[in-house]
């Protein structure tokens, strides 16, 4: 799984890394790249899962680092292979390349930048890895991976490359993060002031939502809502 991966793994200390196929990288990326690459001002690195010709054009044309794998040739095994291989393909690949010297943000595609965070706020998040946390879970939308926990984040990455060939497991990229890494040392990135896990079903949900550093509704529903950047607006 691993080994299919193709392109070059970012050099910096610092990035941003996501991760989505086809569809959501079509829908999602240019408002992911617009917002994060405003706020953060930090080098973004993207993996595509089966990715067209015209997004590796698209890539190319962005001057974005990049790398993508083909797994149209795989045997489905149980329906929810590809959704849960696209959940994890992230950490599988931060966690076979992450360096020592690399602290990288992990960031759902469908999720956007609201906000410049306060130097405070980085120092946090590149100190150490951090986790928001969300009826007991570790949360994946929006994370850090620090160098320091290479092993562990080696461990992760196969132990999610198993789950996903074995067993008919959905959601396998929080059950791996909780069980890894829920007994060491993390920085507690507060819910609500960085992102926000509820649903957003009232104007109060929504200028809740508005006040975090990173905006990501819940559910198919809020996917569809908040800000909408298309290629056209970054100039492709």
């Amino acid at each position: 799984m691993y080994s299919e991966v193709i392109g070059n793994w970012p050099t910096d200390d610092r990035f941003i890394l996501t991760s989505c196929d086809e569809k959501y990288f079509n829908d999602y990326f240019p408002r992911f790249f617009s917002t994060f690459t405003k706020h953060w001002k930090l080098p973004i690195h993207v993996h595509l899962i089966n990715p067209s010709t015209l997004s590796l054009q698209r890539l190319d044309k962005l001057d974005m680092s990049h790398t993508y794998c083909d797994t149209t040739h795989k045997k489905l095994h149980w329906p929810h292979w590809y959704v849960t291989y696209c959940q994890a393909q992230r950490f599988i690949l931060l966690g076979h390349r992450i360096t020592e010297n690399q602290s990288i943000i992990v960031a759902d595609v469908d999720c956007y930048a609201l906000q410049d965070p306060s130097d405070r706020q980085r120092n946090l998040l590149s100190s150490d890895m951090c986790f928001t946390t969300f009826n007991s879970r570790l949360m994946a939308t929006f994370c850090n991976f620090h160098g320091t926990r290479r092993k562990e984040s080696l461990q992760a990455a196969k132990l999610m490359e198993e789950m996903i060939e074995d067993t008919p497991t959905v959601g396998v990229d929080q059950k791996v993060i909780k069980k890894i890494f829920a007994e060491l040392s993390y920085n507690e990135l507060t819910h609500g002031e960085w992102i926000r896990h509820w649903d957003v079903k009232s104007t109060n949900d929504q200028q809740l939502h508005d006040k975090c550093l990173v905006y990501h509704q819940k559910g198919c529903r809020g996917k569809e809502q908040g800000k909408r950047i298309e290629w056209t607006d970054i100039g492709l």
